[in-house]
């Protein structure tokens, strides 16, 4: 099914629950967590040809973020469940690039992760020494406290 989208028409909002994901056929979507509140972040503007809502799909967990039409006349196929078996066998470049964005946002959790262990590790030796936080350790625990804090927030 295609659906066709004005600029700022939200396609679906973080918390949403849905077994589909979207190919987009011309304009841009921009994907926001904590979208229309003081902690409203842009995560990425995807272009004409990129998927998104493919964890929606794969797995029906609540929706991460919010999606929104960048461009009037933003137009996306809707893919369902049902239809995802068809797509490996007539769009396997989407699938290969549902992988790809799977992957790469696998990788960018892994590093984050790493990071977020060092901050702590860095925090705690610091503490225990009783010295002053360097430039570095202040600015990732600024990071994760926002990090934390959006994530918080939308569990409340």
């Amino acid at each position: 099914m295609n659906a066709t989208f004005n600029k700022g028409d939200v396609i679906f909002r973080q918390g949403d629950y849905a077994a589909t994901m979207y190919d987009i056929c011309a304009g841009s979507v921009g994907i926001y967590a904590d979208y229309q509140t003081p902690d409203e972040k842009q995560l990425a503007v995807l272009p004409a040809g990129e998927v998104f809502g493919e964890m929606g799909l794969i797995e029906c967990y609540p929706r991460s973020a919010t999606a929104v039409a960048m461009e009037d006349g933003t137009q996306v196929q809707e893919i369902t469940s049902k239809e995802f078996s068809s797509y490996f066998r007539d769009s396997p470049e989407k699938v290969l690039s549902v992988m790809k964005q799977l992957s790469k946002r696998l990788r960018e959790t892994t590093n984050n992760y790493r990071e977020a262990c060092r901050t702590v590790y860095e925090t705690v030796e610091t503490e225990k020494k009783g010295e002053e936080k360097s430039g570095w350790l202040k600015n990732s625990l600024k990071f994760f406290h926002e990090v934390y804090a959006g994530i918080k927030g939308t569990q409340e």
